[in-house]
Formats: C-alpha cells, sequence, structure tokens
C-alpha cells in the first residue's frame, strides 16, 4: 500500500532533521533557479507568436538594417498580389507633454503607425478607433489609467512636444497593452503621417548642418519598421527579388549593392543581430540564450548530486533498517521504490524555497537585463510540462541512483553494517567535488574580470577628462538663442571652471557619419561631431598642431580633425582640406565607448544659436549651487520646459549597462554556485568522515592530537579543491579572452585575481569540512572503536 510507504518516507525525513533541511534547501535552490532559467527561455523563444498570422508575416530589411522608406510597404500592396496588407511603425522613446494638470512630464514609447496595426497584430482596441487622422492620437489601457484615472479619455486632448513645440492631440481610442512577448510596446500610437515631425527634430538637433524645412514623406524618409502579411505559401525568395527593383527610387550611391529581404516577425527578437536591432523593438541575444540553457543544466546537475550525496550519507546509517527489511521479505525493488518515493516528497517539498527564488528571480531578470519575464509565463501550458518533469527528473533520477546503491547489497551484510559504501575511496564522489569547485572558480574569476573591466572602460578614456562636467539640454528654441547669455550667467557662479556649448559631448553611443565633398564629386568620410567654441578645452582635449576653434565665423568653415585623420590623409593645420579651412589637429580621444576603435574625426563648429547642449566643467565643491542657479536660469527661457542635468561621467557608466548587468548575474551564480559546492561538500565530508570513524579512533589511541586528526581529514578535500583550481584556471582565461573580444581597449588581469579566487575556494572547503572534523575528532575513541 502506499500509505505505510508515504508515512514511512516521511518519518525517515523528519528522523534526520538537519540533512533533509539542508537537502530540501539545496534542492530548493537549485530547482527555483533552473525553472527560473527555463522560464526565461521559454519566454524568450515565444516572442510574437501571439500575433494570429504571425506564420505569415514579415519585417522588411534592407540589407542588414531594419529601417526601409516610408512608401515600401505601401508601393509592395499595390504592386504585389502575395501582399494581403501591411503597416509602417516609427517610435519615438523621449517625449514630453502635459499631464491632465498642465504639467510638463516625460514619457516613452510615443508610436506612429498604420490603423492597420491593431488588425494585423491582434491588438484589441477597447474603446473608440486608431489613429486615422494627424490630429489624433491612440493610447495604450495602461497610459489611460496613468493620466486619466478612471474616467473615459476619449475625446480628450493631450499635448504633445514634437520638434520642439507642443502639438495638440485628441484622444480617439484606448487600446489593450501589448503583450509582454511583443517586440513592439508602444504607449501611444498616432497616425503614420504625423512622424514627419520627427525628422524635422533630428535635423533641428544638427543646428547649423541640419534642415529646418517641412519635407513630405517620401523614399527619402528612412527609418520605418516596415511589416508586411503575405498570402499563404508565398516564395518569400521571390518576392524579395521583386522588391530589389525599387532599389532605383532609393537616394542611396550604393544602393545596387544592398538587397531587401523579407524577415518572419518571429525571427525578430532573437534574430536581428546587431545591426538589425531599432529602439523601438525588444531584442535578445541568442548567445546568451546558450548560455541560460548550459547553466541551467549544470544547476540542475549540481543540485541533483548534491542531493545524491547528502542522501547517502544519510542512507549509510540505515544499512541495518534496510537489511531487516529484506529479512522480513523485502526485496531490492522494494527498497529501491522507497528511496525514489523518499526522493519525490523531497523533491515537491523543496518546491516552496524555489518558489521564493522564481518569484524574487523573476523582479531581478526583469530589472537587471531588462526584460519583460512576469508570472503570466505559468499561464503557458509549456511552462507546466517543464516544470513537471523537472521535478519528476530530479525525485526519479536521485531516488534510482541512491536506491540501486542499496538494493543489491545482500541481507547479511547489511545487517552488519558493513558495506562497500564505507570502505572505497569515494573518487566518484569527488570528482564531483571538482565540478562543483571548478564551476565556482570560473564564475569568482569571470566576476573579477568583467568588474575590473568595466572599470577600466569608465576611467581610461584617452583624451579627455570627463571628471565633474555638467551635461545639459538646450531642447528648445527659446534655450538655445539665450545660449551666449546663460553662458555668460554661469560662468560668474563661484566654483564654475568653463562652460561652452556643442551638439553632441563626447563620449557618446553612436556615431555621426560626416561626408566631406570637393565640388568636383571627391568625398571621404569621417566619424563627426559638432562642438562650439571652447568645448576641447572645457573636455581637456589637446591640440597638437593649429589652434582651437575661435569665435563662429559663418563665412569661414572652420574644422579639427583628429590625429588618425591627419595620418590617414595627410591634413595639416592652417590647410583648406575638401573646402574646409583645417583650424587645428587634435589629439586621438575617445568619442565613444571603449568597445570600438578611435576612428579618423572630423569636428565641424556650431553655430551660438544652434547648441543642443550645455556643459560645466566644475570645481566639484559647489555643484549644488551650480545645479540651482542652472535651472533658475532655464525657468526665465524656457518655463514649460523639464529640465535635466547629468554628470558626463554618468553618462559613460550607462555605456556599460550590459556589461553591469552580465556582472551582477554572473555574481549571483557565483554565489549559488558556492552555496551548493558547500552543500555537496557536507555531503562529501559526512559520507568520507563515517569511512573513517574507526580510523580516528585508533589514532586517538595511539596519541594523535585533535589538529592532526583535522588536517588529516581537510587535506584529502583540500587537493580535490586544489586540482578544482587547476582544471578552471586555463578554463577561465579562455572565456575571459572571449567576453573581452567584445571591447577595443582591454583591462589586463593580474595572477592575484586566480590566487584570490583559489583561496576562497580553499576557505570554503576547509569551513564547511572543519566543522565535521572537528565533531569526529573530538570523539571518545571508545565510541569509534566499537562503530562497526
Amino acid at each position: 500500500m502506499v500509505s505505510p510507504d508515504l508515512k514511512t518516507a516521511i518519518r525517515n525525513i523528519f528522523r534526520n532533521r538537519v540533512q533533509s533541511v539542508i537537502s530540501i534547501l539545496g534542492l530548493g535552490i537549485g530547482l527555483g533557479c533552473t525553472i527560473l532559467l527555463l522560464a526565461l527561455i521559454l519566454h524568450e523563444t515565444s516572442f510574437d507568436k501571439f500575433i494570429p498570422d504571425h506564420r505569415d508575416l514579415y519585417r522588411i530589411m534592407y540589407g542588414g538594417s531594419s529601417g526601409t522608406q516610408y512608401p515600401l510597404a505601401e508601393k509592395m500592396e499595390n504592386d504585389f498580389p502575395e501582399v494581403k496588407d501591411y503597416f509602417r511603425f516609427y517610435q519615438a522613446n523621449d517625449i514630453q507633454l502635459h499631464n491632465t494638470d498642465r504639467m510638463v512630464v516625460r514619457d516613452n514609447n510615443f508610436g506612429f503607425a498604420d490603423p492597420s496595426i491593431f488588425r494585423i497584430l491582434g491588438i484589441k482596441v477597447i474603446a473608440g478607433n486608431a489613429a486615422s487622422a494627424v490630429s489624433e492620437v491612440a493610447v495604450s489601457e495602461s497610459t489611460a489609467l496613468k493620466y486619466f484615472n478612471n474616467s473615459s479619455p476619449i475625446g480628450s486632448v493631450l499635448s504633445v512636444r514634437l520638434n520642439n513645440k507642443f502639438v495638440d492631440l485628441s484622444v480617439c481610442g484606448v487600446y489593450k497593452d501589448f503583450p509582454s512577448t511583443s517586440t513592439l510596446f508602444p504607449n501611444f500610437i498616432a497616425n503614420i503621417k504625423l512622424s514627419k515631425m520627427m525628422f524635422r527634430q533630428f535635423q533641428s538637433s544638427l543646428g547649423e548642418y541640419g534642415n529646418d524645412k517641412d519635407t513630405e514623406l517620401g523614399w527619402q524618409n528612412g527609418g520605418y519598421l516596415s511589416y508586411v502579411l503575405l498570402q499563404p505559401n508565398t516564395d518569400i525568395r521571390a518576392l524579395a527579388s521583386k522588391v530589389d527593383n525599387y532599389r532605383e527610387l532609393l537616394n542611396n550611391q550604393n544602393a545596387e549593392e544592398i538587397n531587401f529581404t523579407l524577415q518572419p516577425v518571429t525571427d525578430i527578437y532573437l534574430r536581428s543581430g546587431q545591426a538589425g536591432a531599432n529602439p523601438a523593438c525588444r531584442s535578445g541575444n541568442p548567445q546568451e540564450l546558450k548560455y541560460y540553457e548550459i547553466i541551467s543544466l549544470i544547476i540542475l546537475l549540481i543540485s541533483v548530486t548534491n542531493y545524491i550525496l547528502l542522501a547517502r550519507a544519510g542512507a549509510a546509517d540505515r544499512l541495518k533498517e534496510f537489511g531487516t527489511r529484506k529479512v522480513l521479505g523485502a526485496t531490492g525493488r522494494t527498497i529501491l521504490s522507497r528511496m525514489i518515493l523518499e526522493s519525490n516528497i523531497v523533491a515537491i517539498v523543496s518546491l516552496i524555497p524555489a518558489m521564493l527564488i522564481i518569484r524574487t528571480g523573476m523582479t531581478f531578470i526583469d530589472t537587471t537585463l531588462n526584460k519583460t519575464l512576469g508570472p503570466d509565463i505559468f499561464s503557458n501550458p509549456y511552462m507546466w510540462l517543464l516544470l513537471v518533469a523537472v521535478v519528476l527528473f530530479t525525485g526519479f533520477a536521485s531516488g534510482s541512483l541512491i536506491g540501486i546503491r542499496f538494493s543489491g547489497i545482500p541481507s547479511l551484510l547489511l545487517l552488519s553494517g558493513k558495506t562497500a559504501e564505507k570502505y572505497k575511496k569515494g573518487k566518484w564522489n569527488y570528482s564531483f567535488l571538482v565540478l562543483h569547485f571548478s564551476i565556482y572558480v570560473i564564475l569568482l574569476i569571470s566576476v573579477i574580470a568583467v568588474t575590473r573591466q568595466i572599470k577600466y572602460s569608465m576611467t581610461n578614456f584617452q583624451g579627455i577628462d570627463p571628471e565633474n562636467i555638467l551635461v545639459s539640454d538646450l531642447s528648445s528654441p527659446d534655450l538655445k538663442a539665450g545660449f551666449n547669455s546663460i553662458c555668460d550667467e554661469m560662468k560668474k557662479v563661484p566654483g564654475v571652471k568653463a562652460v561652452a556649448g556643442a551638439s553632441f559631448i563626447p563620449p557618446f553611443g553612436a556615431f555621426l557619419p560626416v561626408t566631406l565633398a570637393t565640388p568636383q564629386g571627391d568625398k571621404v568620410r569621417f566619424d563627426g561631431m559638432i562642438m562650439g567654441k571652447g568645448m576641447t578645452e572645457l573636455l581637456g582635449i589637446k591640440v597638437i598642431e593649429g589652434e582651437p576653434f575661435g569665435p563662429f565665423n559663418p563665412g569661414r568653415r572652420e574644422v579639427l580633425f583628429n590625429e588618425s585623420s591627419a595620418k590617414e590623409y595627410n591634413i595639416k593645420a592652417g590647410e583648406i582640406y575638401m573646402g574646409f579651412y583645417v583650424k587645428g589637429i587634435v589629439k586621438d580621444f575617445h568619442a565613444h565607448s571603449l568597445h570600438s576603435l578611435i576612428q579618423p574625426m572630423v569636428i565641424l563648429q556650431q553655430s551660438p544659436e544652434r547648441m543642443g547642449l550645455l556643459a560645466i566643467k566644475t570645481d566639484g565643491k559647489n555643484d549644488a549651487a551650480i545645479i540651482k542657479k542652472l535651472k533658475n536660469i532655464y525657468s526665465q527661457y524656457a518655463p514649460d520646459q523639464i529640465f535635466e542635468v547629468s554628470y558626463l561621467s554618468d553618462r559613460i557608466y550607462n555605456f556599460y549597462s550590459n556589461e553591469r548587468n552580465q556582472d551582477k548575474i554572473i555574481g549571483l551564480f557565483a554565489v549559488l554556485a558556492a552555496l551548493l559546492s558547500a552543500m555537496g561538500l557536507f555531503g562529501i565530508a559526512m559520507i568520507t568522515i563515517a569511512r573513517k570513524t574507526k580510523e580516528i579512533g585508533l589514532r586517538k589511541v595511539n596519541g594523535a592530537t585533535i589538529p592532526a586528526i583535522l588536517a588529516l581529514i581537510n587535506r584529502d578535500f583540500l587537493r580535490w579543491v586544489l586540482l578544482s583550481f587547476l582544471i578552471s584556471v586555463p578554463a577561465s582565461v579562455y572565456i575571459i579572452n572571449s567576453w573581452q573580444n567584445r571591447f577595443a581597449y582591454k583591462a589586463t588581469f593580474s595572477w592575484w585575481i586566480f590566487a584570490a579566487a583559489c583561496v576562497s575556494a580553499l576557505l570554503i572547503a576547509t569551513l564547511t569540512v572543519s566543522g565535521q572534523s572537528l565533531r569526529a575528532a573530538t570523539r571518545n575513541p571508545a565510541d569509534a572503536l566499537r562503530y562497526e
């Protein structure tokens, strides 16, 4: 009957409370992490599968870019019968608007799209309609609640800042929030035709080198995400080759070298790559997904082996019980089934701490990795199948391995308490110990390596000094026009060392390609920067030839080149190059993150009335008063403008958010690996000390001291930990070098990193084993000699 077996199994679990608690906690941590990672994997591979016709929906790609021209999708529908429907999408990720209290607030994910977006993606419009006119906007359900509480927003007016001026948009509809597994995630969706104002806004940010004129949306307007819904069984390659005929309509001298392709919508999240990634789309990393799969298997393996070791150590004290059961008629299969039952009970109970791990882990993953994993993943039936499979595998695998060990031993040998379990060398157990500590050492070294690389990247910028520099955007025409006056006022504030302006301040994320051309048609492309007078001095950029920018002269186009440009194109200060007067040559500096090499660069001079930002160099002692004064001045020029200021060093810090997140994840797994390694070591120590009980008694009778016995027991374990160190060091070096390949400039690593990891592993092993060793060493020798 099941009931007596169940009672016996529960009684055995409660009899060994310490071992059972450690087993349940260890297995719970392992199962929780494994289930959490499996949930993340399932989540990452299910993006856009909620779309009704996702198998026939494609995004148009132009070469490696997802940005396509405004008329493209519409023309495809008109020209090709294979195209059933389409929509275009464009998103601004940072906008300002008036809330219901007429306060200016900042919001994100303001989208522009064709009304067909709701029909194609299967997003339900709860109330009203999609935006069919440029004066309308639809909002998500959560956005409606955020700005209008429980009242209906239909017919209300949202005043949104587009191209530096507020535009009144009537709320025409409310739609259901896009699912967490959607690559698109807009909070607002205005009519696609209104997006032309965003192109004017970008041109305005270029100042003297932009174009503020209104233009009709046409083939010159790229950057749109274009989706087409195709007829079933359409030949995708044949259709893409037809689309290539539109290349002659593009204003691109290399158009014939770039092809159009059609990307399945379900491939967007994981298979877009860096070039195809777009800020308007959520994107994942298939390489990281492989890491999650490997880590989940490793954690499951470690947690199961830990439980097996602990359970075997506990079962060694139940040999006479097993022998008695066999004498009374129990078969080996009966003992095996009992051990499987006990293991399954422990696995099920371990789901309690596992759920705590899962609950806190979801929040940690979302905030750390910028994911959208949530409890709704458990509404997926595949998640429950995985959950049941993991628990059953854990219970049956561990129970079988433990039960098989004892079910085949003759009953008389079991009754005597003497089995091979107590006398064998235990190299199989130690192999798991080596595996556990090798993983721990690799993770710990990786944590130190990633941390040092991030610190190196933030503090070793070549050619500029980012310390104590405040940066604030001049995001309205009034602020731009008042630039000179603002500078004059701020220079009077105590603690201000220098004030200057620019359109962009290094280092910044994106590359700004600048092509210089002669009337004869010669062209040279550079990495670009647009600065005003005094900015190179403020940043500490050294002029190695010529002079820095002086007062802006609209009749004389002056530029600075970096030394890489000067060397590659033989440019000298004081000469005319490609129609520009070379004011000076500056020492190479990092204009972007340390992920990329320094490129040949040209620095254009910006008009004082067209600056995009203001930079203030301070002494670091009076920053609070400086910021307060700047805010007061801004409020005089643009009272309805949101005032924001940041340190340049903080902007640099944000360059490495992905690496910092990886550091946190690796650090978490390093702590987990240390904990699981200690638990596994605890189980092995229990088995080893049980095997050496009589030996310890004999040594004590012959005069061995407690320190000598402690050294004897610990030496067996520490040599295996040292072996794990020898294995993990070359593996760590390979992993670190592979990871550092994403950086153009790399930190070097000293021997102490590896030594520290080894010492920490030895310390964990010593502390884990010493408690049990001390108890065995202080035991009465007479009791030890009667042990067998």
